[in-house]
């Protein structure tokens, strides 16, 4: 796995930056970031350091204050990258985008998803992630008519002054301002390799091949190439998550069995407790995990692709103090892995499962043993 995150290429940070630090084993740390290399992360806390080893570190969050969105152009690459722009023109096979520190950035117009011109609003903003969800063969040009989008297929050009789109093979040449945005048809295009996923300050979402940080600078590379370049105060996270961790909230199950509670309608919980609120273990809230009620069970294919299940397990600090117990049961292509009784007020319990060759987490079941 350190193979993968380290065709990242990552360079001393000069100066302490408060930042907190998540690793692949779910420890938090807060303090100022010295310096991380390919070597690893070093770590102030206090007057105390701590190295870890770059393999172990999951996310880097900073908390740096929301800058409101420049006025101007926002675009959507097919890797999922999301970038505020002060101009933007497309000519031929190529898009210009100018960032909002003035420096310009080409990419190719195969690699464009959407461009919204248009102002945003929760309305509109609804709207337009409702087109973005439509099965779509050609390109859309999309306009505005108060809070309403609509849209006209067909094939998208150039953009300047002027958008030209061609429909029913007649080149129709449109004012800037009457276009709302452009939606991209669905291209299959090979996913890139993205090995981390920066945050800016903007709320702008970077899907990196590659990122390097030094002397108060942050240089990202996209797939196709594009290189961006940005103050590292702009920079609020690095999450290294892909390809290397999956939350079991965010997988769907193969096989999902739930019996009735009291003739009421329930479901898994995902990064909820099963009453719906923030999951809470033992004082300690977290923001990924299942809610589960008693009698469910859950079936994963996990197709031999991931080498070890960690979690920590126990009964929501919200749930009500029955005297009641529940029995939870983990096997993996048939084998017992794992099986506990947990009680009301009892201290949650980690849990590290090696599931090297495993094709199928057969089932995460919990029963209630009454007392």
């Amino acid at each position: 796995m350190s193979s993968l995150l380290w065709s990242l290429a990552l360079a001393t940070l000069l100066g302490a930056v408060p930042a907190e630090v998540e690793t692949i084993s779910s420890e938090r740390l807060s303090g100022d970031l010295v310096e991380f290399n390919d070597q690893g992360l070093t770590l102030k806390i206090g007057t105390d350091t701590r190295v870890l080893p770059a393999a172990q570190v999951l996310e880097i969050r900073r908390a740096v204050p929301q800058v409101p969105l420049p006025p101007g152009p926002r675009v959507e690459l097919l890797d999922g990258t999301r970038l505020a722009c002060k101009e933007l023109s497309i000519a031929r096979d190529r898009a210009t985008l100018t960032l909002p520190s003035g420096v310009p950035v080409q990419v190719t117009a195969n690699r464009l998803a959407s461009i919204r011109l248009g102002e945003s609003s929760p309305t509109l903003d609804d709207a337009w992630k409702v087109l973005l969800q439509r099965e779509r063969k050609n390109d859309l040009l999309v306009v505005r008519k108060d809070d309403v989008l609509d849209f006209v297929p067909g094939v998208a050009g150039s953009l300047g002054e002027k958008v030209v789109f061609l429909v029913d093979g007649e080149e129709l040449p449109i004012a800037r301002e009457k276009v709302y945005g452009i939606i991209y048809r669905q291209r299959n295009t090979p996913p890139a390799k993205v090995i981390c996923q920066v945050s800016l300050a903007t709320g702008d979402l970077l899907q990196a091949t590659a990122v390097t940080v030094m002397a108060g600078e942050c240089q990202v590379r996209l797939a196709g190439n594009v290189d961006l370049k940005f103050p590292v105060d702009e920079l609020a996270g690095l999450d290294f998550s892909a390809g290397r961790v999956k939350y079991l909230s965010q997988l769907e199950p193969r096989e999902k069995k739930l019996v009735a509670l009291f003739d009421l309608a329930r479901d898994v919980e995902r990064d909820r407790s099963a009453l719906g609120s923030p999951i809470t273990l033992g004082g300690q809230a977290y923001t990924r995990g299942l809610g589960l009620f008693p009698q469910t069970r859950l079936r994963y294919r996990v197709a031999g692709e991931y080498s070890r299940f960690r979690a920590l397990a126990g009964i929501d600090d919200a749930a009500p103090r029955l005297k009641t117990s529940a029995l939870l049961r983990i096997s993996g292509d048939g084998r017992a892995l794992f099986e506990a009784e947990f009680a009301p007020g009892e201290a949650p319990r980690p849990i590290d499962l090696d599931l090297t060759g495993i094709r199928e987490l057969e089932s995460l079941s919990i029963s209630v043993q009454t007392n």
